[in-house]
């Protein structure tokens, strides 16, 4: 058993990111270290064009406390 219970869409994370309501609430009291993300979703998330170096920053932080 490796400790991961949720895999996270892009969806998800991007509202996580926004601070959007819903997905805060769908994730809320669930620790990101038993969350996991695909490597799909990290590509969508940073292949994003014109990601600034500042959101890619925020991505990588919040990816690294999730196992891929």
């Amino acid at each position: 058993m490796n400790g991961i219970n949720y895999l996270l869409d892009t969806n998800i994370i991007i509202g996580l990111l926004k601070g959007n309501g819903q997905a805060v609430n769908l994730t809320q009291g669930i620790n990101l270290l038993a969350c996991a993300y695909s490597v799909i979703t990290r590509m969508e998330l940073l292949g994003f064009v014109g990601i600034t170096e500042y959101e890619e920053r925020t991505i990588k932080a919040l990816l690294d406390r999730m196992a891929i």
